[in-house]
């Protein structure tokens, strides 16, 4: 499934609003750690492995395409 997420600067629990999910972190963007931090955060939000997910789109953006293989 393909998903729209934003990514804000912040702590805070995934929150959905007008059909994008919101997820928050404090990491930097500085060698994907912010990337890496919203995918931890999905998969335990969805309840799959890391491996499952994917940004597809709007890897340097905070506007993100992101895809959940379900098993």
């Amino acid at each position: 499934m393909r998903i729209e997420i934003k990514v804000l600067i912040g702590k805070g629990p995934i929150e959905k609003k007008n059909g994008i999910l919101i997820v928050f972190t404090t990491e930097k963007r500085k060698n994907n750690r912010a990337n890496i931090d919203v995918v931890k955060q999905l998969s335990k939000y969805y309840s799959v492995p890391q491996t499952s997910i994917r940004i597809v789109a709007g890897a340097t953006s905070t506007k993100k395409v992101v895809e959940v293989e379900s098993i």
